[in-house]
Order: C-alpha cells, then sequence, then structure tokens
C-alpha cells in the first residue's frame, strides 16, 4: 500500500515552470487581447466592416448606367445577391478573397457583401454614367477595399466546380477578367425581346441576368438553403428554367435596384 510521503501543500516535481507557463499563457492572451489579435476579434472586426452600411447610387433618371452602385435583388423571394464568407475565412482575410461563394441573402441593407458596381469588360473602355442597354456587355464588380473587387464568375458545372447543392454550374466572386466574368441583360418578356436590344435598362424592371459565356441565367434557388454566419440563405446558381411556354421561371427574375432620390 502506498504511502503518502508528503502533506498535499507541499510541491514537488517541476512546480516552478508548470506556474511560470501559465502565467505566460495569461500574458500572451492579455497581449493579444488588447492589440485585437485573437481569432473571434478578427472575426467580429471583419464581420462587421462586412455589415457596414453603404450608399447606393442615386436614381438619378431612372435608368442604369455604367459605374451605379447596386443591389442585385431576386424578384420572388426579395433576398439580394451577397457575398458569403464563413468565419473561418475571416480569421485568415480582412477582406473578401479570391474565390468567394455568393448566396441570396434575406439582409436587404446595403452593405460591401451585397453592393456591386456595374463595369465594362475592358478595363481599358471608358463607359463611366453611360446607360446600360439590353444585351449590352457588362461585369458585376463588389466594392474596393473591404470588397475586394472581385468580379461575379460563373462556368459550366463540373465534378469538383458546382453549387455544393444543387451540383449545378457555380456562381462565385473571382479575381478574374477573363470572359468568364461577362454578362448581359435580357427582357424578362421573350415574345419583345429583340426589339429590346440597345435600348436602356430600368431600374427595378423585372430583367434576365444572362452569363455570356454558358448562355445560361443567373438563378435563385429557395428550395436549396443553408445555415451562414448571417442567418438562413438561399444557394444561387447560374442555370436558365422553363416553363412550359419555354418561357423563364421565376427563379430567373432578377432586379438591379439603386438608391433613392436625396432630399
Amino acid at each position: 500500500m502506498a504511502t503518502r510521503t508528503y502533506n498535499p501543500s507541499v510541491r514537488v516535481g517541476n512546480w516552478i515552470e508548470d506556474v511560470q507557463l501559465e502565467e505566460d499563457i495569461i500574458k500572451d492572451f492579455q497581449e493579444k487581447k488588447e492589440n485585437g489579435e485573437l481569432l473571434i476579434q478578427k472575426s467580429q472586426a471583419v464581420m462587421t466592416n462586412i455589415l457596414k452600411p453603404e450608399q447606393l447610387s442615386e436614381q438619378g433618371d431612372g435608368i442604369l448606367r455604367f459605374g451605379d452602385k447596386v443591389n442585385v435583388q431576386h424578384s420572388a423571394t426579395g433576398t439580394v445577391l451577397s457575398a458569403k464568407i464563413s468565419t473561418l475565412e475571416a480569421h485568415t482575410s480582412s477582406v473578401l478573397a479570391s474565390p468567394c461563394a455568393v448566396s441570396a441573402s434575406l439582409i436587404t441593407t446595403p452593405c460591401p457583401r451585397n453592393v456591386f458596381v456595374i463595369c465594362a469588360p475592358d478595363a481599358n473602355e471608358e463607359c463611366s454614367k453611360r446607360p446600360l442597354c439590353y444585351g449590352q456587355k457588362f461585369v458585376l464588380r463588389t466594392l474596393p477595399g473591404v470588397g475586394g473587387e472581385l468580379s461575379l464568375f460563373s462556368d459550366r458545372a463540373t465534378f469538383t466546380k458546382c453549387a455544393p447543392k444543387s451540383r449545378l454550374p457555380v456562381v462565385q466572386l473571382q479575381q478574374d477578367s477573363g470572359y468568364s466574368v461577362v454578362w448581359q441583360i435580357l427582357c424578362k418578356n421573350p415574345l419583345v425581346r429583340l426589339e429590346m436590344e440597345a435600348k436602356p435598362v430600368s431600374i427595378e424592371t423585372p430583367i434576365l441576368i444572362n452569363h455570356c459565356r454558358t448562355n445560361q441565367n443567373l438563378a435563385c434557388l429557395p428550395e436549396y438553403q443553408y445555415k451562414t454566419p448571417y442567418g438562413q440563405e438561399m444557394e444561387v446558381s447560374c442555370k436558365t428554367f422553363l416553363d412550359s411556354h419555354r418561357a423563364e421561371t421565376s427563379a430567373n427574375i432578377w432586379q438591379l435596384v439603386k438608391g433613392k432620390l436625396s432630399d
């Protein structure tokens, strides 16, 4: 039978090293907390910046123009196209990083994760303030700074690159300047689609956002939802859905929203 040799209050072994190690851990934690270097602090800072209120372009004459800052709103669900940065990604980057997933969010307040700038496909082309017309090619790009100036991207679905739930063609934000980030706006009504070519697009008009490379339309999929740090959100893909009359369904109907007139 073992016999207790020492009183419980007697310190044995490397006790001084253990005490010093605990003190160093606490000191290191306090220093990181004071400098805002803890992972939870970095994550909260990024999430706060991503949700910081932004100002959309004013409505003006009601016409969409290159250089406008807009929300891409899905007509049927009332959600807006938004960047989806996870808590883990927020630990390693202070801005939206390529590639960045997107979703349709119920948070419709303009902020860096859901405000896009209408840009020309050719960076050298001067299109600022020119009207955006039906059938005209353009790029949707996130804001500079925390937005990372990423472009809305899509491509054909592959085994390794597709929407996670529906397995349809993926839609992402990427640092890409190729043809995979080029889109065009089509008239919702197929009977007058040709007649509307080259006419200016009005704000908040139901439209189709067509991907030029794949000839598929941007789609919101309410049947595929998942939890995010911002709440329950819907999957976004690039797939044309047709009804029995060969017309696009509500999944493909969007509208580009600008801000209100200033007082």
